[in-house]
């Protein structure tokens, strides 16, 4: 039996502790969803859109300073036009769509579509060459895309604001940040996790504001009931900061594949909070399009799913830890 004291016995509680953290990140961006389907009943959504990524800005050039990081912060030209588009596709365009398709379809339905990041970042990787397309991974997408069709063509509930517009628009958003991860992958061995967030904020929000301005100026603030504000709360500090903290910490000790596995208990964490919260009712296209879109999520990581060496795992850390861009 290992000694407590051991460093075997250390290591072994130091990796439960990262999975409990991840799992703990995993249920907060699942809650997200929720928080925003709660904020959208006192907001319009580009108010909400501009609003969280106002704060949420705020806060990660707050960590910028307080880290010491802007000290030495450098740009060149080129990095400077990366940032840009980063800061478009993961900030502006992604949380645009996220809102907005929130706004017209049911919380549980973006828990799958979301899911479909890794699918849409292979997607751009084999158009541009990235990465080899094989059959297995090609099957995948057409699973995966597949069950995104049968919930986007499934009858809305009598009183319900689903629609396949909003699904399509989620989609997009996935798209967007997709384009996002494959931009950061450019520029993520040259500047951390925390200066690429603070820095695409800084880019993203402003760029929003003239198409959003119209619609936070028009918030009747004394209107808005508590739990729209509570909603908006929670996608800041939860959905923005607090889970992509937890997901930087967790990434310096497991692998990405190990990480990356947790995305499978996003959809049905969202699903269940759905339900208690929000009382969205189950569907059956809700089971066979979700199964669609898992099964082509699993096709696709099979064969991108091995652990890297413990050294090369630390090596890529880094990027790893600045692909997670917050959504």
């Amino acid at each position: 039996m290992d000694n407590p004291s051991t460093p075997s016995a250390s290591h072994r509680r130091s990796h439960a502790v990262m999975h409990i953290l991840m799992l703990a990140a995993t249920f907060f961006w699942a809650g997200n969803i929720i928080a925003i389907k709660e904020g959208l009943t006192g907001f319009h959504s580009l108010a909400l859109a501009q609003l969280r990524i106002t704060f949420a800005g705020i806060v990660f050039v707050v960590l910028l300073f307080a880290t010491g990081r802007h000290r030495n912060l450098k740009l060149s030209r080129r990095d400077w036009v990366f940032m840009s588009f980063v800061g478009l596709t993961g900030v502006t365009l992604n949380q645009f769509c996220f809102i907005a398709g929130l706004d017209r379809s049911p919380a549980s339905h973006a828990g799958l579509i979301v899911a479909l990041g890794p699918i849409m970042v292979l997607v751009l990787s084999c158009t541009i060459g990235l990465e080899a397309l094989t059959g297995s991974k090609f099957a995948g997408m057409l699973i995966a895309f597949g069950g995104v069709a049968v919930l986007a063509t499934a009858r809305s509930a009598p009183g319900s604001r689903a629609s396949w517009t909003g699904d399509l628009i989620l989609l997009a958003g996935t798209g967007f940040f997709a384009v996002c991860t494959i931009l950061v992958k450019e520029i993520a061995d040259k500047y951390d996790a925390v200066t690429i967030n603070a820095l695409a904020y800084v880019i993203g929000v402003p760029v929003m504001l003239p198409f959003a301005a119209t619609s936070v100026r028009h918030v009747r603030w004394g209107e808005v009931p508590a739990h729209a504000w509570w909603g908006l709360a929670y996608a800041i500090l939860f959905g923005s900061v607090i889970a992509y903290i937890l997901f930087a910490l967790v990434l310096t000790e497991l692998t990405a594949a190990r990480v990356a596995a947790f995305s499978f208990f996003q959809p049905a964490m969202a699903t269940g909070l759905s339900v208690l919260m929000l009382h969205e009712r189950l569907s059956v296209r809700l089971f066979i399009g979700g199964a669609f879109i898992l099964g082509g999520l699993y096709l696709t990581e099979r064969e991108r799913g091995d652990e890297l060496p413990a050294e090369a795992a630390k090596n890529s850390g880094k990027k790893e830890e600045a692909e997670a861009t917050s959504v």
